[in-house]
């Protein structure tokens, strides 16, 4: 069930036998030189749309900005400062748990968005959500999704960019296979990274990865898998309704 193409009257029968709340988030950021730059946001939308619906449960449109400034370096990236973009979350999320909604489910698509979001939940608790559950899901990072990246692509995954995240971009946005040529990487770094520290580490936008190995055959595979490893996390959760 998704909240953009449901009426009031349909969003309040809902609210009657569930109050569980899924929400995709990502960002609009550079993916290297092959991939799409908004990866993020496209990719933890689908998993979460084709979740929700093996689990009849609401998912709402996708906050497709998030803290990327550390790609500003890179033309098409923006970003949101890490503390505007925990008061968007807890805005948002505070509004749906007026609304009735108390299980909340991030299904995220970015890394860089975790601390705010982390601040968010504690925030949302200082103010009184009694009742309410929050879960992050990095939908990448799920036992199943990261199985797959470490036979599929091996070392080669790398953490940016990754063959797995612009594979389902790739079979989302109907793209075919790209080229990809490797030049040399910066050392290791310390974290965070300004967009000139970044630019200079890794001048292609990627981070140890090779998205050259990224196919939307392998994309297709990615959603089932994704999609899977997210409806079992939620199942598992002990706030379950």
């Amino acid at each position: 069930m998704r909240l953009a193409a449901s009426t009031w009257p349909e969003v309040e029968s809902y609210l009657k036998n569930k109050n569980a709340f899924i929400l995709p988030i990502g960002s609009t950021e550079q993916h290297g030189p092959t991939g799409p730059i908004g990866t993020d946001y496209l990719c933890a939308d689908a998993v979460a749309r084709a979740a929700g619906e093996k689990l009849k449960m609401l998912v709402a449109p996708p906050l497709c900005y998030g803290v990327a400034s550390h790609h500003m370096g890179f033309s098409g990236s923006v970003t949101i400062k890490p503390s505007v973009y925990q008061a968007l979350l807890v805005e948002l999320l505070h509004g749906a748990y007026r609304q009735g909604f108390r299980r909340f489910y991030l299904v995220n698509g970015h890394g860089g968005n975790d601390p705010s979001i982390h601040a968010a939940f504690q925030e949302l608790k200082h103010l009184g959500t009694e009742g309410a559950s929050f879960e992050l899901l990095n939908w990448w990072k799920l036992p199943e999704v990261a199985a797959f990246a470490r036979e599929t692509f091996g070392n080669e995954e790398g953490s940016h960019a990754t063959p797995t995240e612009v594979s389902l971009a790739f079979h989302l946005e109907q793209i075919s296979p790209r080229a990809y040529q490797k030049v040399p990487e910066g050392p290791p770094f310390a974290w965070p990274l300004s967009a000139a520290e970044m630019r200079r580490a890794f001048p292609t936008g990627t981070i140890r990865s090779n998205p050259g190995l990224a196919t939307p055959e392998f994309g297709k595979q990615v959603l089932e898998i994704a999609s899977s490893a997210v409806v079992r996390a939620i199942e598992n959760a002990s706030f379950l309704d």
